[in-house]
């Protein structure tokens, strides 16, 4: 007795590959959509990295000691402390002794110890992390004793560097908004680390990015 054997025939096989096709058409941007952005997520790690560096800085008695039960112009309220400290290396240690006795700029210090802790050699205010990250501090009113929840620097980020679009959904510092409205996968936000070590995320997608709501944000 002959065996039969059954197979798909030619139309059957090209019916699948539509039906395949169909349900790909459907269901890809779908997936696409529920998928994290890229930027988004290098947005969250940058705010986390930034966030963990101040959070050590702040309690940081080495380089800032804690002088709130102090009075009149020893009085400081974080950030806004820029004396040097025998214990504090590259701000008053080993290697920047000329700061212990006079004060120095409050910005430079906290410029300084924040590459540091971030792994970072050198200074300056603009700089590269090994992901590829650019980071630079422009502008803000800089850190005040006299006003701390409403005084600080800004700091900028570009999550993935050179690359377009180089720009955000809100203008401030160097920032731009994006002239292509179609743009919605921005790479540029603001921090704005206050002096009590406080860090305020400017632009809505970086904020939607790391979730994070700006008025429990304190340190």
């Amino acid at each position: 007795m002959e065996k039969s054997y059954k197979a798909f025939t030619l139309t059957e096989l090209l019916i699948a590959l539509g039906v395949i096709a169909i349900l790909c058409v459907i269901f890809l941007p779908v997936i696409f959509n529920m998928m994290p952005k890229q930027n988004k997520v290098m947005a969250k790690r940058a705010y986390y990295a930034a966030q963990a560096v101040v959070s050590d800085l702040i309690n940081d008695d080495k380089c800032y000691p804690d002088k709130t039960s102090a009075s009149g112009s020893s009085y400081r309220a974080g950030f806004d402390d820029g004396y040097g400290y025998k214990n504090c290396k590259l701000w008053g240690g080993e290697e920047n002794t000329g700061t212990i006795e006079s004060e120095g700029d409050k910005s430079v210090k906290f410029k300084t110890l924040f590459r540091d802790k971030l792994g970072l050699s050198g200074n300056g205010d603009t700089f590269t992390t090994p992901e590829g990250m650019s980071w630079s501090f422009s502008g803000g009113t800089g850190f005040s004793t006299s006003s701390p929840t409403s005084n600080g620097l800004y700091l900028v980020v570009d999550v993935n560097g050179s690359d377009e679009p180089n720009c955000s959904d809100t203008a401030l510092a160097s920032v731009t908004v994006c002239a292509d409205t179609s743009i919605k996968d921005f790479d540029q936000f603001v921090m704005r680390i206050y002096t009590t070590g406080k860090i305020e995320i400017v632009g809505d997608w970086a904020e939607d990015a790391v979730q994070v709501n700006n008025a429990l944000v304190d340190q």
